[in-house]
């Protein structure tokens, strides 16, 4: 057994992995150099998913709620019409398909039918209106009809505190003093108002525009946008118009998110997960903006009226009135474009558009969502179509129009906002109206409740997300229940409504990120409060030190546990009052993000710390049911809690979850490894000391030790599927994770002991909630600055707005905008058409790059050459260059074109300690991503004795980069980059390892002295990790990087999700009906659904034409399945006509490897109804590093804008273009490729003369598409270009195998999870 070392590239999409010797030579097995890398299809993200299963769901309770209406009538509405109910369920089917065989769909009475229906009530809101405002007896129909539409047509919940007695004022008074609170408590904005009335008749005026409005509420507050900018853009908001996420929240670092400006428009529902994602817990005053706003779009709505339905009628009359006018007067003024206006079906927005209905022929049909114009659309073309008309006697008609409220309509997506109590309201008159003449509505069963009152609980009726699932023999149920069936009038008789909570806890609560089997604790629980506080307020700097202990506890104890939101002048007034200074003050960003809120909002209760977490945890799961947390807090606090107590907590809101246990917090010691002794925990070492989370886990603790010990016990009782499931990461990632871990089990296996290392590197992209949405447009940027400083600005403003945006991506360029087009070190103005002359302007690292590795813009400067070269490697700066550059470097910081932590590293005096060259280069190799460290928690777990090294992607890419190594990657050539930078992760992380973490105050003092530098890691000897003598480490690393043998494999799978696309298509489209056993069923008459999904395949055997025996892979698709799986024989005789079939392989899944004539292929798709399949190639292409450093200019140039002007610096050519060309074409016709792309590659030969034809661009372009269809992770590329297909290189065949002409053998590949085991079947003579 050799000792080895074991690397790790790990990425949302790809595991690259590699295992060496210590002296890097690739360890081997079989022959096989032991390294590879595992492909995985992209993958729906858990947003997408959850939406279509949240649509789902809501349609599915939607059906199960008319369902118990229909049970309620069934009995009374069969006495006068037995097939009522049966004509609804088959209103969407022809009349031969019909049991009912009547041409109506609701009513077929003898003198009342369909049409006498809808000429009584021409929409349902008609009949709503008519049952509310008549006591009248009506038919028992009519009254099912209304009902059913209100309680399909629920409204929202979000507002739990009105009551159905909805009252505009006192709902406005409600919203408005919430708003008002969480602004004065969480931000310390003042919004408050004599009279809130008043910005209600403002907010719900229709005849003032939303600019006005803003206008005269800024006026009303007496606020402007110079002096009050946050209060300003939140009444913007509140009016409907953009605001500005950054000037809201009064934080700049919004504005790098890709959605930095918000409005609720019609874009808002479909961007609203990434506002949630970018301001997190902030996004509560969103929510609280947006019911105001909500408030006033319903009062529009409702038009004055008591009840929505009477608001509706009135609109749909307005309509009808407009519609009529506009008639009268085209017909008036301009009789010519009356067809143009109101019957043409095309593009336009006009009146058929825009009424979403058309008549052409005879025929009436409905135009697709897509086609329908929208109110502004079709006023704007009005207004346009009639500008040059007199207008005179129809002026209030064109106001109407230029308001954009003309012909209002009654469905509308503004119906979003009515919450349910609007409803409500309307189902108990119609109730009370009915029954006085329906006595059926008030029976009551043997428990006392009376059908009306059962009506009504359907209306009201929502499953609590605590309870989960009422189908108890599903494995996701934990729900505690009895025996008899569930409605939704027995529901908390039936359901134990607190067991089934108490289950949710232990069952769905996320585990520990590093005690895997311990449930975190609420975000808002005081414990995990005072850590995440701590944890920020232990960055605190003040003059460039650490302030004392005492004094930092005394600011947690006067500031925080006083004051809800701490500011930084808040911080600056209190120290400023303790100590009589001023100090400068760092490490924090703005004001404070954490706090101790719900410490202070229970402090006021006589209650133990114990109890108060107890109160916020059940806030935090119960929060949205009030009845019930008041119930449980009456329960467990009786004694110490009067009601007005309950109800005031109550109304408290805490919700999420931390990300740590209590038990990491408060049962994990640090101790003395020499005796043993056991010190603080980590809450307590975090009060104690000035130290972060990340700190007490270095090696100045043993807490990472701590933590390590109590996991241990966890491997035997837990499988390793189950603790990658309880990680707290994104679902995106566990899916990689889980194959690394399998991966190394196999190393393991193979090596027959465990490794002395393992190295780790992950994507950044680890979907860490609130990482999504950062875009840094350096332009914008640099615009909205400076619009701020035009004064200072002079000509620079003007090239600034002409420089196109890509090209800011050079930092060179970008700095030079920043530094107002001066050098930094002597204040000279630099001529930017010299400005990438390396002889002229360099760029300067101000922490020299041989003792720190900070390339961050922080940490860079553009400077003249000639005075960087007598700048040396010394820090700090010049005093001379200080004196007299720092002014100037003072107006960059004010106008914020450079940071706080740039002006302070030009103007420092001192130089850098050795603690601080620890501290930082202790922070780089430190890894922050929460997947890297849940991954190496549980590596730690998996192989006690091995030493886990986190490895950061930048030091695997200064090797990569420097080109005398020749280290290139090229994505667009294959993805053997994820092995190579997984052996490079061994080599990197193992010099890093051993020169820095395991001798850190050698190294130190070496980066002091200048015998060690960090831009020389590898040019000496590092013991137990590197031989530079004669380049002998080198050798070994360049000739391994040389190889192109990693082993390739694709991640293979079972397909779950989606049965098809989720639109139908019209009749005489689609595969799969949209019902099987009904009339539905038929294609050509209703439609289906298009492309079904398959799960999987089976290798099938049956006998052909003339008898012949030949063999399939048939598709299974997912809606078929369970038919297969219970009888497959059957499956394949009765449904695919097969004769004899007979399964030789039950499942081959997506992905699975097939190899023809010694060429490899992952099954991708079907195609034709599953008679053909399509491939990704398995065959990686390999063209060398001349070649893959050509196509990296290819693709570099192809990202640059379409009018770049191409020069020699791009690095391409017509010769070097045709070079590439005849070598691919070479590969596809002379190699094993040509086993299917032999025809592809005659093809494009034969347009050779077309290719060299071409500009120089579109030559790239067309290089770059032929890569494409070589490249094992894509399917096609377009040849348009040179005359052939858009779509072209796919690799395809028959599903018959045995009908695929001129092939020698066709096998089924299995691998293992390494690709060093694997085993072929001969699907030919099996």
């Amino acid at each position: 057994m050799k000792d080895y070392y074991v690397g790790f590239d790990i990425g949302t999409e790809s595991v690259g992995w590699a295992v060496s010797d210590f002296y890097y030579n690739l360890c081997k097995f079989h022959g096989k150099s032991m390294w590879g890398y595992e492909l995985f299809d992209e993958c729906n993200t858990a947003v997408d998913r959850r939406t279509f299963r949240n649509s789902r769901k809501r349609i599915d309770r939607k059906r199960q709620r008319i369902a118990w209406l229909q049970m309620l009538f069934d009995e009374e509405i069969s006495k006068v019409d037995i097939s009522f109910f049966q004509r609804l369920k088959e209103s969407n089917l022809y009349l031969e398909d019909k049991s009912t065989n009547v041409p109506y769909a609701v009513f077929a009475d003898k003198n009342y039918t369909d049409v006498d229906y809808h000429n009584a009530y021409p929409t349902i809101y008609h009949l709503r209106k008519d049952l509310i405002e008549s006591e009248d007896p009506h038919d028992i129909r009519l009254v099912y009809l209304a009902l059913h539409h209100l309680i399909k047509n629920r409204g929202h919940f979000l507002f739990d505190n009105l009551n159905s007695d909805y009252d505009s004022d006192s709902s406005f008074d409600f919203l408005y003093d919430d708003l008002v609170n969480y602004l004065k408590e969480e931000m310390g904005i003042v919004l408050e108002c004599s009279d809130s009335s008043n910005v209600a008749d403002v907010l719900k005026d229709k005849s003032k525009s939303r600019s006005v409005k803003k206008k005269e509420l800024s006026n009303y507050f007496q606020i402007t946008k110079k002096n009050n900018p946050h209060e300003v853009d939140i009444i913007t908001l509140l009016c409907g118009l953009k605001g500005t996420l950054s000037t809201i929240f009064s934080d700049k670092t919004l504005d790098d998110a890709e959605k930095n400006k918000i409005v609720f428009d019609n874009s808002f529902d479909e961007n609203e997960d990434d506002y949630i994602a970018i301001l997190q817990d902030r996004y509560e005053l969103i929510e609280k903006v947006k019911a105001i706003y909500d408030w006033a779009v319903l009062a529009d709505i409702l038009n004055c009226e008591s009840y929505i339905s009477f608001a509706k009628v009135k609109t749909y009359e307005e309509h009808k009135n407009d519609l009529r006018m506009l008639k009268d007067y085209v017909k008036e003024r301009c009789f010519d474009k009356y067809d143009e206006i109101f019957r043409v079906s095309s593009d336009i927005p006009n009146y058929t558009s825009y009424s979403g209905k058309y008549k052409e022929n005879g025929k009436t049909g409905v135009l697709a969502r897509k086609n329908k114009a929208t109110q502004e659309e079709f006023c704007s073309y009005l207004l346009k179509s009639l500008k040059n008309l007199d207008h005179s006697g129809y002026e209030d008609m064109f106001l109407k129009i230029e308001n954009n409220t003309f012909m209002p309509k009654i469905v509308v997506k503004d119906n979003g906002v009515i919450p349910m109590q609007v409803n409500e309201k309307e189902v108990k008159m119609i109730l009370n109206n009915a029954s006085k003449y329906l006595p059926f509505l008030s029976e009551k069963d043997c428990d006392g409740i009376s059908v009306s009152d059962k009506i009504l609980k359907i209306f009201q009726f929502r499953i609590p997300y605590y309870v989960g699932p009422l189908n108890t023999h599903s494995d996701k149920s934990w729900l505690i229940r009895g025996k008899e069936k569930i409605y939704p009038w027995n529901f908390d008789k039936v359901v134990d409504v607190e067991k089934s909570a108490e289950a949710f806890i232990t069952n769905l609560t996320s585990k520990c990120t590093y005690l895997f089997d311990r449930d975190v604790i609420p975000k808002n629980s005081i414990l995990y409060s005072k850590f995440m506080v701590l944890n920020e307020l232990n960055n605190l700097r003040l003059d460039g030190e650490k302030p004392d202990v005492q004094f930092k506890q005394d600011i947690f104890n006067d500031l925080f546990m006083h004051h809800k939101k701490v500011t930084r002048k808040s911080l600056v007034n209190y120290i400023k009052s303790k100590t009589g200074e001023t100090p400068g003050i760092t490490g924090i960003d703005g004001d404070f993000k954490t706090s101790m809120r719900s410490a202070i909002e229970l402090s006021s209760y006589d209650l133990s710390l114990e109890e108060k977490e107890v109160i916020i945890s059940s806030i935090t799961i119960f929060g949205d049911d009030k009845k019930l947390l008041k119930k449980r807090l009456k329960k467990n606090f009786a004694d110490k809690l009067s009601d007005d107590d309950i109800k005031k907590i109550s109304k408290l809101k805490y919700k999420d979850w931390g990300r740590f246990s209590k038990d990491l917090l408060t049962e994990i010691y640090d101790f003395d490894e020499n005796t043993g002794e056991v010190k603080d925990n980590i809450i307590n070492s975090l009060w104690n000391t000035n130290d972060i989370f990340m700190e007490l886990l270095g090696s100045k603790y043993n807490f990472q030790k701590s933590i390590e010990n109590a996991n241990r016990g966890i491997q035997n009782s837990t499988s390793i599927r189950k603790m990658v499931e309880a990680l707290y990461v994104s679902p995106k990632i566990k899916r990689p994770i889980y194959q690394s871990l399998l991966i190394m089990k196999e190393i393991e296996k193979i090596q027959k002991n465990q490794p002395k290392k393992i190295f780790v590197e992950m994507t950044r992209s680890d979907g860490v909630k609130g990482d999504k949405g950062r875009k840094h447009s350096r332009k914008k940027r640099l615009e909205k600055l400076y619009k701020n400083c035009k004064e200072d600005s002079g000509e620079l403003w003007e090239s600034l707005e002409k420089t196109p945006d890509n090209e800011f991506q050079q930092d060179k360029l970008y700095l030079y905008y920043t530094q107002f087009g001066k050098c930094m070190y002597t204040g000279e103005s630099i001529d930017i058409s010299d400005l990438f002359n390396q002889n002229i302007y360099d760029i300067d690292h101000i922490f020299p790059r041989s003792k720190v590795k900070d390339d961050s813009l922080d940490n860079r400067v553009l400077v003249k050459r000639i005075v960087n070269s007598h700048k040396d490697n010394d820090y700090p700066l010049d005093k001379s260059i200080r004196d007299k550059m720092k002014s100037f470097w003072y107006v960059l910081y004010s106008k914020e074109l450079i940071s706080k932590k740039k002006f302070e590293r030009l103007t420092r005096s001192t130089s850098l300690t050795d603690s601080e060259l620890s501290d930082f280069i202790a922070r780089q190799l430190v890894e922050t991503s929460q997947s890297t460290k849940a991954v190496a928690d549980i590596l730690k777990v998996l192989y006690p004795n091995t030493e886990i090294v986190y490895v950061k992607a930048r030091y695997v890419s200064d090797i990569r980069n420097k080109s005398e190594y020749k280290m290139l990657k090229c994505r667009t050539v294959n993805d053997m980059h994820h092995a190579k930078d997984a052996y490079l992760n061994i080599v990197v992380g193992n010099v890093y390892n051993e020169r820095f973490t395991h001798n850190k105050i050698n190294f130190i003092k070496g980066l002091q002295t200048k015998k060690y530098s960090m831009n020389k890691m590898f040019n000496y000897d590092v013991k137990n990790a590197w031989i530079a003598e004669d380049n002998y480490s080198f050798n070994i690393v360049k000739k391994t990087m040389n190889k192109n043998n990693p082993i390739y494999r694709r991640y293979s799978f079972v397909q779950h999700g989606a049965l098809f696309k989720v639109l139908p298509l019209k009749k005489g489209k689609g595969q799969a009906p949209l019902k099987e056993n009904s009339p539905l069923s038929n294609i050509n008459k209703y439609g289906g659904y298009d492309k079904p999904t398959s799960s999987y395949f089976s290798y099938i055997e049956f006998e052909g034409k003339k008898g012949k025996k030949s063999r399939q892979l048939v598709p299974i698709d997912s809606y078929l399945r369970k038919e297969y799986e219970g009888n497959p024989i059957q499956y394949l005789t009765e449904r695919l006509g097969l004769v004899n079939p007979k399964i030789l392989i039950p499942i081959v899944k997506y992905n699975a490897c097939i190899e023809i004539d010694g060429f490899r292929m992952n099954i991708s798709s079907k195609s034709n109804g599953g008679k053909q399949l399509i491939y990704k190639s398995a065959m990686p292409l390999v063209l060398g590093y001349q070649s893959d450093s050509y196509v990296r200019n290819i693709t570099k140039l192809l990202e640059s804008p379409e009018d770049h002007t191409i020069t020699e610096f791009d690095g391409v050519s017509f010769d070097e273009n045709i070079d590439l060309f005849d070598s691919l074409v070479n590969k596809m016709c002379n190699t094993i490729l040509k086993v299917k792309y032999s025809d592809m590659g005659k093809k494009i030969n034969q347009k050779r003369d077309v290719f060299v034809s071409l500009d120089l661009r579109t030559q790239c372009f067309v290089l770059n598409e032929i890569l494409k269809i070589l490249h094992c992770n894509v399917l096609m590329g377009d040849l348009s270009k040179i005359g052939l297909a858009k779509k072209s290189g796919a690799l395809t065949s028959n599903s018959v195998l045995t009908e695929i002409k001129n092939v020698k053998s066709i096998y089924l590949v299995n691998q293992s999870v390494t690709g060093l085991f694997e085993n072929k079947i001969d699907l030919l003579n099996m």
